[in-house]
This record gives C-alpha cells, sequence and structure tokens, in this order.
C-alpha cells in the first residue's frame, strides 16, 4: 500500500513537472504560430508566390488557339474605282465605283480569324517549365524566409529572456546590499562597527539600484521588440526561463548539411531556372508553324452594279461570305545571332551559381562542425558555472552570519558579495553565447526544434 501510494505521488509530480515543462515549450512555439498568421512579411511572400502562379496559367494559355473577333460598321464617302483604305484596325471602306445614286454609303463587315501554333521545337514546353521552375523557386524563397524569421524571432526572445534574468540578477544583488546595509546600521548604532561602513553599503546600495533600473529599461525595450512577432502583453516573471541558465543537454546529431536545405536549394532551383531559359532562348531562333483559319462577313450598300445607297439599313445589303484556311511558317533568321548570345550567358549564370552552390554547401559543413564544437564546450562550462555559482551562494550565506557575529570586517563581506555577483554574471553570459550558437546551428541546419522546446 505504502508502494502503491508512493508510486501514485512520484506519478504526480512528474505529471506536474509535464505541465510546467508544456507550457515552457509552447512558448516560443506560440510566439512563432501567431507570427505565421499574422506576420505581413509571409504574407507578402505567398503573393509573389500566387503572383507567379497566374504567371504559370498566362504561360500554358499561349499554347490554345487564338482566337480574335471584330466587327465594324462604317458610313463614308464613295470615290474612284480603287475607293478609300485606312490601314487602321476597326476602319474599312468599300472599294468600287459609284455609278449612281449617293456619295455616301453604309458598310458592315464581321470576321473572326484563328490561330494555332502547332509546331514550334519545344518552345513552349521549355517556357512553362521555365515558369514553373520560378514558382518553386519562389517558394523555396518562402522557406528561407521563414528560416531567417525564425532566427530573428528566436534572437530577440533570447534577448527578451536573457534581459530578463540580468534584471533578476540585480534585484538579487540590491536586495543583499540592502540586507547588508540594515546590518551595518544596526551594528554601528549598537557601537559594533563603524559608521562609515552604513554609509558605504548605502552606497553600494544606491548603485545596485541604478543597475536595476538599467536592466529594467533594457527588459522592457527587449519587450516591445519581441511584440512585433506577438502583440499581447505578458511578463517575464510569467515564464519559467530555468532552461536558459541550466540546458538540457543535447546529443547534436546533424552535423552534416541537408542538401535540401532552402538555402542550397534556393541557389539550385536558380541555377536550373536561368538553365531552362538558356533552352528557351536557343529554342526561341527556331521557326514556329502555325495554322491559319478565318471567317469574314462583308455588307455594302454599293452593289455590284455601281448602285450606291445612303440608307443605313442598305449597308447590310448585298453581302459577301469568305472563308479561309492557310499554313504558316514563320522564322525570324536576324535573331538567330542575339539569341544564341543570350542562351550563352544564361548558360554561364547558371553555371556561377552551380559554383556558389557547391560553395556555399562547404562554408556551411565547416561553420556547422564548428559551432557543434563550441556547443559541446559551452555545455560543459555551463555546468561549471551552475556549481561555482551554488558554492559561491552557500559561502556568501555562511560570510554574512560571521559578519554579523562579529567575526569579518564589511571589506571582507563585500568582496564575497561581489565574488558571487560576478559568479551569477558569468554563468547569465555564458548562457546567452551558448544559445546564440544554438541559435546560428538551427538556421545552418534548418531545424528549430530544440530552440522551439527548450529556450
Amino acid at each position: 500500500m505504502i508502494r502503491k501510494s508512493l508510486s501514485v505521488l512520484f506519478f504526480g509530480l512528474i505529471t506536474q513537472q509535464s505541465v510546467l515543462f508544456a507550457q515552457q515549450e509552447s512558448l516560443l512555439g506560440k510566439i512563432w504560430t501567431e507570427t505565421q498568421k499574422n506576420y505581413s512579411g509571409i504574407r507578402a511572400a505567398e503573393s509573389a508566390i500566387e503572383s507567379s502562379e497566374y504567371n504559370e496559367e498566362t504561360v500554358k494559355s499561349k499554347a490554345l488557339p487564338q482566337v480574335k473577333l471584330q466587327y465594324q460598321n462604317t458610313y463614308g464617302t464613295l470615290e474612284g474605282s480603287s475607293g478609300g483604305f485606312f490601314p487602321q484596325s476597326g476602319f474599312f471602306n468599300v472599294s468600287g465605283n459609284r455609278n449612281s445614286g449617293s456619295s455616301l454609303s453604309s458598310n458592315n463587315f464581321g470576321s473572326a480569324i484563328a490561330e494555332y501554333e502547332i509546331y514550334n521545337f519545344g518552345r513552349q514546353r521549355s517556357e512553362e517549365r521555365s515558369a514553373n521552375e520560378f514558382t518553386q523557386k519562389l517558394r523555396t524563397d518562402k522557406e528561407s524566409y521563414l528560416l531567417r524569421l525564425k532566427k530573428l524571432l528566436s534572437q530577440r526572445y533570447l534577448d527578451y529572456v536573457f534581459n530578463g534574468a540580468k534584471l533578476r540578477w540585480a534585484e538579487r544583488n540590491s536586495t543583499r546590499l540592502e540586507e547588508i546595509h540594515s546590518s551595518s546600521k544596526a551594528l554601528s548604532r549598537a557601537g559594533l562597527k563603524p559608521e562609515a561602513d552604513s554609509v558605504l553599503t548605502y552606497s553600494s546600495y544606491v548603485q545596485a539600484l541604478a543597475m536595476q533600473d538599467n536592466w529594467f529599461g533594457k527588459q522592457q525595450a527587449a519587450t516591445e521588440k519581441l511584440k512585433e512577432f506577438y502583440i499581447d502583453n505578458f511578463k517575464v516573471e510569467d515564464y519559467q526561463v530555468s532552461h536558459f541558465l541550466d540546458p538540457e543537454i543535447n546529443s547534436f546529431n546533424s552535423e552534416k548539411v541537408n542538401p535540401s536545405h532552402p538555402f542550397l536549394k534556393s541557389i539550385h532551383q536558380e541555377s536550373e531556372y536561368y538553365q531552362t531559359k538558356a533552352e528557351t532562348e536557343r529554342r526561341s531562333s527556331l521557326p514556329s508553324l502555325k495554322i491559319l483559319g478565318g471567317y469574314a462577313y462583308r455588307g455594302s450598300g454599293s452593289d455590284p452594279y455601281g448602285n450606291v445607297s445612303g440608307k443605313f439599313t442598305d449597308g447590310f445589303s448585298n453581302s459577301a461570305n469568305n472563308a479561309l484556311v492557310g499554313l504558316g511558317l514563320t522564322w525570324n533568321i536576324s535573331s538567330l545571332h542575339t539569341n544564341r548570345q543570350k542562351a550563352n550567358m544564361l548558360s554561364k549564370e547558371a553555371e556561377r551559381l552551380g559554383y556558389l552552390e557547391n560553395q556555399y554547401q562547404l562554408s556551411m559543413q565547416t561553420e556547422i562542425k564548428a559551432l557543434e564544437s563550441r556547443i559541446v564546450e559551452q555545455q560543459k562550462q555551463l555546468k561549471k558555472e551552475s556549481a561555482s555559482v551554488k558554492g559561491a551562494s552557500d559561502a556568501y550565506e555562511m560570510y554574512v552570519a560571521r559578519y554579523k557575529s562579529g567575526l569579518i570586517t564589511l571589506t571582507e563581506l563585500l568582496q564575497i558579495r561581489q565574488i558571487l555577483e560576478n559568479a551569477e554574471k558569468s554563468q547569465i553570459d555564458a548562457a546567452k553565447e551558448f544559445w546564440e550558437q544554438v541559435i546560428a546551428k538551427a538556421e545552418l541546419t534548418g531545424d528549430f526544434d530544440y530552440l522551439f522546446t527548450q529556450l
């Protein structure tokens, strides 16, 4: 029965700790979730992708038959056997000789023309691939942007937690000096310590309060910067940040660069895009084969005998209907050299990006290994820093008791307090440096899970 009760109690403690840890896990993740919903930069990246998708559909539509319709109604003069001609789209005048009747006539004309490019040596497919690759690159660019945004958010959250830790450190220092000042003041009144001790401790206490104000201002500034991503009000004391000073040991097995990392993937896709554009330029210099078809209706106020009517309704008389089907070959020979040079230029750009991809991959691999080495050693440093703070804190408590008993001087107590203050400061600074390396590595590996669950 006792064993069962202990098991229930132990399970309850574990469950409570798990709930607290889940709250800590969700904080940075919650901020990121809100950022994904509301941040304008992400919406801008999504709009760019949608715009490129529309462009894809536009490029595909070029493969469809092109149909043109027109209709015009004109009312004009009829002079000379050749009539009048206006080389402007939408205007038409009937040719013919006027034997008798009105000098003005009404005319109507309507036509439908269809044009279909039946063969262009793969140029259309190449343009479609190019448009699709550009869309894919924009999607990868969005992933890269999200990675940079995660890094920025993590850095600001780290500043928020760091400044909060420094604020609590300053508060502890001022509290210790206040206690020392109260003790020295009481001892000096009792005649056991000189009055100078009280004056000295008061000066140190005021200085600690000034330091506290400084860190409070920095913490407030960090909070405001974080509100760019998370607008809800929150206080640093509302969240547990124990993992900031004492992070869990992480194996950090990911020491290799992910080939599908958005940074590398974006460069690769851009190289593929330029290569496809080069192929498109080469194919643009080849001929284009089209099939043409048309139908035309014409009505005129002039009959075949040269009699002209000026009535508007007669413009629909004397109709003529014609159909046309043909095959056309178009080849811009003068573009052969120009397109070839453009293709060579684009191919070289694709080659340049390929070299850059290899260079960046090597640089990222080197940086990841360097960061991994620092992170492993910094974890060891943080364990030692934690032990140092505990030892200095225990020693300080003992020396406070000895000072109150008159066994040591104020100078000795202040020296011990300074050692404790420096130990705590060193621990906080080391923790920030550790997390900065973790953030840098997360950007290079593309994995922010450890940060979002531990920091």
